[in-house]
């Protein structure tokens, strides 16, 4: 019987020579996962309709950059044919769409490239790797990347789309190959669909849990298609040159330390952080920002919350790092809020002088060329308010420094422990590891300790230069304490004199 898979193989790699010699393929900016055991088809669904769309959601790292230039897309197509129930000939519409964000849904923007396929009948069963080339750069598809959301942590996102056409458009034996989490790139473990029957776009389908045929603990099933994108991301934006950990891309949710079967809401949760360094080194920090998920409705508001902000130096026993010496401290207040955000509390550390520096752990050979520390946080409030929709934001890997997949808490026993929010699955196969970090940035400077500048007192301000400023805000203190530059409690003449007896740069 005629093999329309191996024509299909053989036209492939022919195109795919053609290509190669039209013009050299961009780099990979996003690249599925590992493929699952499964596909899906919307098309045969009677919910949805043959004219719906499946949509699965592209992440690329952008660094600040605003549009992707594409140069091939690669979809994995799952053909489930026999000797004697062939994978029927099918059509398949492929698009590409921009993403948009109103503050709580993700939805499609503009259409910037349609093409569409013609699948043989298969015999066999193999994903197929349907190929989409634009080797002129002229007519490349630009996709301007949504960053209003994932841009601020290095990610821009976009759609990809498809559509099962034809008569055989509702058959089962194909369908769009369902994958874990991308290698290069990121995805949320959701899909969207355009529903035809109703005219809506739901941004968040996905499949479910299945419980572990030996442990029975639910594990979320894959919801991701397995697409491949090859192009270059223009207008970047370097990453600040004083960030040393951070730039992560959130996942859709958050934690609340009231769900803790072992913790309540003033557990103190410790995020591990490293970053490049050699022995001796210190961190010495100018921002810490922590992201906080406010889950706010209109009906429902996220309820007012104190955090509580920590530094802490890490110990390594040879087997397990547990929390050392609190090197700094600092609460804010977060108000209450009717919106669903991420709020990003940055704490700073304006003047040199008052900096900490907290020891970096380096003692740890596996870890060679990092020193690691925590960043803790803890909310604050009584047992309404945190039970209140207020968490940290759950995300993946940073793309700056490292950190373990894990976090740090201590348990009812009081021991400290690494905590993890379980695994993805298929069936029943243990798939990768859940997402359990949570978002936080660190800026600073990593080296050996330094003494503190020189004091200057009459600087008020900490730009290291005693001028008209300073002199603005001793005089608007007149008869306080704002503008105190001798330590006697008071701004009065004789802090005038002195501040006027240190003008210019400091030492």
């Amino acid at each position: 019987m005629f093999n329309a898979r191996s024509l299909a193989i053989a036209l492939s790699a022919l195109v795919g020579l053609t290509s190669a010699a039209q013009a050299q393929l961009d780099p990979a900016v996003f690249t599925a996962g590992t493929e699952s055991g499964t596909r899906y088809n919307a098309n045969g669904s009677t919910t949805y309709g043959p004219n719906s769309v499946m949509y699965t959601d592209c992440y690329v790292y952008a660094s600040g950059g605003s549009h992707l230039r594409l140069n091939q897309l690669n979809l994995g197509i799952r053909r489930v044919g026999s000797v004697t129930t062939l994978a029927p000939e099918v059509g398949l519409e492929i698009t590409v769409v921009e993403m948009t964000w109103n503050g709580t849904t993700y939805g499609l923007g503009a259409t910037v490239a349609t093409e569409t396929r013609q699948l043989a009948a298969s015999e066999s069963a193999y994903t197929e790797n349907v190929v989409l080339n634009w080797p002129d750069v002229a007519t490349r598809p630009v996709v301007n990347l949504q960053t209003t959301t994932q841009g601020a942590n290095g990610y821009g996102g976009f759609w990809v789309g498809v559509r099962f056409t034809g008569p055989n458009a509702a058959n089962g034996n194909n369908g769009w190959r369902v994958v874990y989490e991308p290698t290069p790139g990121r995805a949320i473990n959701n899909f969207g669909i355009f529903n035809a029957n109703t005219g809506v776009f739901t941004p968040t389908f996905w499949f479910g849990q299945t419980a572990d045929a030996t442990t029975g603990t639910l594990r979320d099933n894959p919801a991701r298609f397995m697409v491949s994108a090859y192009g270059v991301v223009t207008d970047a934006v370097a990453a600040p040159a004083d960030q040393f950990y951070g730039r992560t891309f959130e996942h859709t949710s958050y934690w609340r330390p009231t769900d803790a079967a072992d913790g309540v809401g003033s557990k103190t949760w410790y995020s591990n952080c490293f970053t490049p360094a050699a022995a001796g080194d210190v961190f010495t920090p100018s921002k810490i920002v922590m992201g906080i998920l406010r889950g706010g409705t209109s009906t429902t508001a996220a309820p007012a919350v104190g955090l509580e902000m920590s530094l802490v130096e890490m110990n390594w026993d040879g087997a397990a790092y547990t929390p050392g010496t609190v090197v700094a401290s600092q609460t804010f207040q977060l108000a209450a809020t009717t919106a669903t955000s991420l709020e990003r509390v940055a704490w700073e550390f304006p003047n040199p002088a008052t900096r900490p520096h907290v020891a970096l752990n380096t003692s740890n050979a596996t870890n060679a060329g990092l020193g690691g520390y925590f960043v803790a946080a803890r909310l604050i409030g009584d047992s309404l308010t945190l039970a209140g929709s207020n968490g940290p934001r759950i995300v993946y890997a940073p793309g700056i420094g490292a950190s373990w997949l894990g976090f740090g808490m201590y348990n009812e026993l009081d021991v400290f422990t690494n905590y993890a929010f379980g695994n993805y699955a298929n069936g029943t196969a243990a798939g990768p590891a859940k997402p359990s970090r949570f978002h936080t940035e660190c800026f600073g400077a990593v080296g050996p300790a330094t003494p503190p500048p020189p004091p200057c007192p009459a600087d008020l301000n900490h730009d290291s230069a005693v001028n008209a400023s300073d002199l603005s805000t001793l005089l608007g203190n007149w008869g306080g304490a704002g503008g105190d530059v001798n330590g006697d409690g008071i701004t009065d003449a004789a802090d005038l004199a002195a501040l006027l007896g240190a003008w210019g740069a400091c030492p």
